[in-house]
């Protein structure tokens, strides 16, 4: 049992490596987005508050609801599909999709988040620090 708390850390490295990973995709995801979206004028007509957790884990995410006009025309009122500060009456640049409208998002949140990479690389540092200081790495032929 005392064998296998020793590898108990490389969860956090399992686990901040998964989180990179993750915020990569969406990284590269939110780019190819931005690369065949459209951009035009829009307002914050509403935001939805949902509730995300329990407890003292529970956290409010807010998403615009964003009414704009696309280029053929079509006025679209649409939740964003990411979270925003921004609130009811903000004029906002929109970026949306031509083939399905209804996928947007406001402009500013584009750019992705690069805060789930550093997290992960945080955990995966963390793991890596307790699994070397815990392993004993004598038992490793050549080490």
């Amino acid at each position: 049992m005392e064998d296998l708390f020793q590898y108990f850390p490389l969860l956090f490295v399992a686990f901040g490596a998964l989180i990179m990973l993750s915020s990569i995709k969406g990284i590269i995801d939110g780019k190819q987005f931005v690369r065949r979206a459209q951009r035009v004028p829009g307002v914050v007509s509403d935001v939805r508050t949902t509730f995300v957790g329990r407890g003292q884990n529970l956290r409010a995410r807010q998403r615009p609801v964003l009414t704009f006009t696309t280029v053929e025309g079509r006025e679209i009122t649409t939740e964003a599909a990411t979270t925003s500060d921004l609130g009811i009456g903000n004029e906002t640049e929109v970026l949306y999709d031509p083939q399905n409208p209804t996928n947007a998002m406001p402009a500013d949140n584009a750019d992705g988040g690069y805060s789930g990479i550093v997290i992960g690389l945080i955990a995966v540092v963390i793991g890596l620090a307790f699994f070397s200081k815990f392993s004993d790495f004598s038992s490793f032929s050549g080490l």
